[in-house]
């Protein structure tokens, strides 16, 4: 039986006649693509109140975090920057409920952009609130929208020994992402870093928990089998 993964859908509640003026659950239809070429069964989760968690949780054999809105700055004990974008604290107490229950019981976790973001703040780390309070001594432009279509690749990172066996020593990868990983959380390592410092794969330090997290969009390029070997490589954690 192929293993369910629970992808955590995002809300969009602009007014489109699209949706009759409604507002929509949805994920992006390479997280559902992905998974599929990686063997999974792909189950979309509504947002919900974190009491739900639990109910989702019992249905999914792994959690999958996509991209989205901003980390709500409070939760790594931050006061809102004015670069600060949108953020959705319900979404952010949902998801942390699901990560929580999912880190607890060792199943497979991924986080892609925001994901992995979610998760250095689950498990004690912070963010920098927008790419430019960062100080590097080389700069690296991380959010490409909308110049970018997102498929596009658009800067180099460095692969360490742990992930070299999936991605390469080296790879091209998009970037539509303005946050950024300040403190790393102490149970986190690094796996990828770009030519700036910025931190853009993560695993645990413990090689017993299945967590996987990726600061770029490889649900976009699916058409590299370099990006198809990510969720692959997830899905190996089963």
């Amino acid at each position: 039986m192929k293993p369910r993964i629970g992808i955590v859908g995002n809300v969009f509640t602009g007014d489109s006649t699209i949706f009759y003026h409604n507002h929509a659950t949805y994920t992006f239809q390479g997280n559902v693509d992905a998974i599929v070429k990686a063997g999974g069964l792909p189950v979309i989760i509504p947002i919900q109140s974190a009491e739900l968690a639990t109910d989702y949780f019992e249905n999914i054999d792994g959690l999958f975090l996509p991209g989205g809105q901003d980390v709500t700055p409070a939760l790594y004990e931050q006061d809102p920057s004015p670069l600060l974008k949108k953020t959705s604290l319900e979404r952010d107490e949902f998801e942390l409920a699901l990560f929580k229950l999912a880190w607890a019981q060792r199943k497979p976790i991924l986080g892609i952009c925001r994901g992995m973001q979610l998760i250095n703040v689950a498990l004690g780390g912070t963010l920098y609130q927008d790419q430019s309070l960062m100080s590097r001594s080389v700069e690296v432009q991380h959010d490409q929208a909308p110049e970018s279509l997102g498929n596009i690749a658009t800067h180099q990172i460095a692969v360490k020994p742990k992930l070299k066996r999936v991605l390469g020593e080296h790879v091209l990868v998009n970037s539509l992402h303005h946050q950024l990983i300040h403190d790393l959380a102490k149970s986190l390592i690094s796996l990828a870093v770009a030519e700036d410092g910025v931190v853009e794969a993560v695993a645990p330090i413990d090689d017993s928990r299945p967590l996987l997290g990726v600061q770029w969009h490889p649900e976009m390029m699916l058409d590299r089998p370099e990006m198809v070997a990510i969720f692959k490589k997830y899905m190996t954690m089963f």
